[in-house]
C-alpha cells in the first residue's frame, strides 16, 4: 500500500473551526440580513477554496500568519484528502442552499441543512471523524 501524502492538519482544523463559528454566528443573528450573508461566506470559502486555495482565507491566515509567527505549530500527517475535498464541495453547496432557504423564508429547512453540515465539520475538527470518509469506506467494503 502506498504511503499517503502529508497535509497540514493545523490549517485544516483552523478552517473547520472557523466554518463552525460562522454558521453558529449566523444562527445567533437569526432573522437579520447578516445571517444568510455569513452562510454565503462560509459556503464560498468551502466551495471556492476547494478549487482555488487563495479563497480559503482561514487556511491562508494559518499558513501566512499563525504558523510563521509561532502562534500555532504546523502539524503534518499522512492523510487521504480526496474524500475530504468532495465533502468540502458538498458542505459549501449545502451552506449556499441554506442561505437561499433563509432568504426564501424557510428558516427551519435552512437550519436543518446548515446544522447537519456544521455537526459533521465539528466532528472532523474535534475528533478527526470524517462522516463522508466513513460512508465511503462502508460502501467500498
Amino acid at each position: 500500500m502506498a504511503e499517503l501524502p502529508l497535509h497540514d492538519v493545523t490549517a485544516r482544523k483552523v478552517h473547520q473551526w472557523a466554518m463552525v463559528a460562522l454558521v453558529a454566528a449566523a444562527f445567533l443573528l437569526g432573522a437579520t440580513p447578516l445571517a444568510p450573508a455569513l452562510l454565503v461566506f462560509a459556503g464560498l470559502v468551502m466551495l471556492v477554496g476547494r478549487f482555488w486555495w487563495p479563497a480559503d482565507v482561514f487556511r491562508q491566515i494559518t499558513w501566512r500568519v499563525l504558523e510563521p509567527a509561532g502562534l500555532l505549530p504546523r502539524r503534518e500527517l499522512h492523510e487521504d484528502h480526496e474524500t475530504r475535498r468532495v465533502a468540502r464541495v458538498i458542505g459549501g453547496t449545502a451552506w449556499l442552499v441554506s442561505a437561499v432557504l433563509l432568504v426564501a423564508g424557510l428558516p427551519l429547512a435552512a437550519w436543518v441543512v446548515a446544522f447537519a453540515i456544521g455537526v459533521m465539520v465539528a466532528l472532523d475538527a474535534a475528533v478527526d471523524f470524517c462522516a463522508l470518509c466513513f460512508l465511503t469506506g462502508l460502501v467500498r467494503r
